[in-house]
């Protein structure tokens, strides 16, 4: 998971039309935590700029009105073509370890007006609670979290959906999202875990994490 910084937060929007091109099933906290108000001629929104590898600029933005679980992608008007378009949104999908699942739609696909519908497939997985993990435990004071104050966390970066609000199948009383952030920190010997990645050392009753783990979290746009 450890690569040079490409993506990083601008305090600066877009100074040009822009155009709706993705639609990601995240808040807004999930990409970062430098969240800015502002308007344009026809309402008000929440917004995160982005700066992608030194070459061009995004806004994520929520509008209101919108679903406050969704982050929607804008582009710059004048970029039109469309193999563009779609080479630019892999790139922030990629920069910002989203999962590809996790996008409700793009441009190229079809769309049915105030009918959002989420990907069935879209769940929380492994991967995804790591770097959930990290980011909550990154916010915390000392930049350690328990296990159940990451859970307590959890929904306020990452929506829940109905298969992960299903009961976990091998613990009682839990969710299975919840007994999947479990594993990630209990799991202490994998190697592509936070722990074996060297992102976070184990602690009594969850995990605290290291400058390696803040410079990827830096890495993905996430400044703490």
């Amino acid at each position: 998971m450890r690569r040079q910084a490409m993506i990083r937060v601008s305090p600066f929007g877009l100074e040009t039309d822009v155009l709706p091109q993705a639609i990601f099933w995240r808040p807004l906290l999930y990409f970062a935590t430098s969240i800015r108000e502002d308007e344009d001629g026809l309402d008000k929104f929440t917004v995160i700029t982005f700066t992608v590898n030194n070459n061009f600029v995004v806004d994520l933005r929520n509008y209101r009105g919108h679903p406050e679980e969704t982050a929607t992608l804008y582009l710059p008007f004048e970029m039109q073509e469309l193999d563009l378009i779609v080479s630019t949104i892999s790139i922030v999908i990629s920069q910002t370890a989203i999962p590809k699942y996790a996008v409700a739609w793009q441009r190229g696909w079809e769309f049915e007006f105030g009918s959002l519908r989420r990907q069935q497939v879209d769940r929380l997985r492994e991967p995804e609670a790591r770097i959930l993990a990290l980011k909550i435990a990154a916010r915390a004071p000392g930049r350690t979290a328990s296990t159940e104050s990451i859970k307590e966390q959890v929904p306020r970066y990452y929506p829940l959906s109905e298969t992960d609000r299903r009961p976990s199948l091998s613990r009682r009383g839990e969710e299975r999202w919840q007994q999947i952030v479990g594993k990630v920190i209990s799991h202490q010997k994998t190697l592509s875990g936070l722990f074996g990645m060297g992102y976070a050392t184990r602690t009594s009753d969850g995990l605290s994490v290291t400058q390696r783990g803040i410079d990827y979290l830096k890495s993905i746009g996430f400044e703490i």
